[in-house]
Formats: structure tokens, sequence, C-alpha cells
């Protein structure tokens, strides 16, 4: 499990500062890590409210619902809705195992840990179930696998296989030269092939 930094982080969304996100409270990411361990979605919408309606919590509520209810289209739309836009949503995904607060039991970060390390089939699955999403799914797979262990390339197999004409599709519609380092270094849509692994921990 990685551990880089202690609450609290802010994210500053547009240049110089003017509008800045703070991280969520103490109380919210232990109620984010009950949400995570949700067994059913009366479990997890009992937690939702506390933690809040930031960013992080949005994935954990989207990904579980998800997870709970894995034939469920709107289920499956709603995370990918929430697939990172900028660095600062990307950061999220990548620190869900980090520390995110003081003095937080090991068990909500392992708990929060181990739905960021399911976040990359989550998002396979749920882009089978609305393909109408496979250019924002593929398209993130650049920023994704700068996280050295993140599976995401190797997820993009099941895609690839299930749906090959869309997934080749929306490789073609990248500019040239995300397209050429996309085939190049990270997945290769010929075969299906993964050219991107995660590293070992």
């Amino acid at each position: 499990m990685r551990i880089k930094w202690t609450l609290p982080v802010v994210f500053c969304l547009v240049p110089w500062g003017f509008l800045c996100a703070q991280e969520p409270s103490c109380g919210q990411i232990a109620s984010m890590a009950r949400m995570a361990r949700a067994r059913s979605n009366t479990e997890l919408i009992a937690d939702e409210l506390n933690a809040g309606k930031n960013y992080r919590a949005q994935v954990v509520f989207a990904a579980l619902h998800f997870e709970l209810d894995p034939a469920n289209k709107h289920a499956a739309e709603a995370l990918l809705i929430l697939i990172p836009k900028d660095d600062a949503q990307h950061l999220v995904w990548m620190t869900f195992g980090d520390s995110l607060c003081d003095a937080e039991p090991i068990e909500n970060m392992k708990s929060l840990g181990r739905l960021g390390e399911r976040l990359s089939r989550d998002l396979a699955r749920a882009t089978l179930l609305v393909p109408e999403k496979m250019r924002a799914y593929v398209s993130y797979a650049s920023t994704a696998v700068q996280d050295p262990h993140n599976d995401y390339a190797e997820q993009m197999r099941t895609v690839c296989r299930a749906n090959h004409t869309g997934f080749t599709k929306a490789i073609e519609a990248m500019p040239e030269k995300d397209r050429t380092w996309f085939v190049g270094h990270i997945f290769n849509p010929v075969g299906c092939r993964t050219l991107a692994f995660p590293e070992a921990d």
C-alpha cells in the first residue's frame, strides 16, 4: 500500500489558485471507507450523505453502486461519467490507498485502497454496458498508466475482445500523435495486446 501524504491537500483547478477544492474531512473519509465496504445498496446509501458531495465520494458511491448491481446500465453510466477530466481528478483516483487523514485506521485505508485497485476493472465492465462512453474510456488510458501500479491497459483486453469494432473506432478518433503513442506503448488493438503492464508492488 502506498502512503504519500496526510490531509489537508488542496487542489488548484485553475491557474494561480483562484479556485481551489479542498480534500474531504476526516469524518467524510471514514464514511467513504464504510461505503467501500458496503454489502448492499442500503448500507451504501446510509453513508452517502455523511461522505459529502466531493468528487472522491462520488467515485466511491458510483463504483460500489455498480459493483453491487453490475447489470445496471444507469449505474455503469454514472461511473463512466466520473472518468477523470483533469489532473486533480486523476490524482484522486491515484490516491485511494494513501493516508488521507490524521490517525486514519489501517482498515479504512485498505478498504479505499482495494476499491481504487478495482476501478480499472469496473470501468472496463461499465464500458461494455455503455459503449457510447468508449471514447472517454480509451482516452483515459494514457493518463491512467502514468501510475506504474495501474492495470488499466490489462483490463482493456476485455473491452477490446468483446467490442473490437467500437474499441478500434475510439482509437482511430484520437489525434494522430496520441493514437501513435497509444498503439505503440499502451495497447495494440491488433490481437488485443497489452503493452503497458503494471509494476509489481
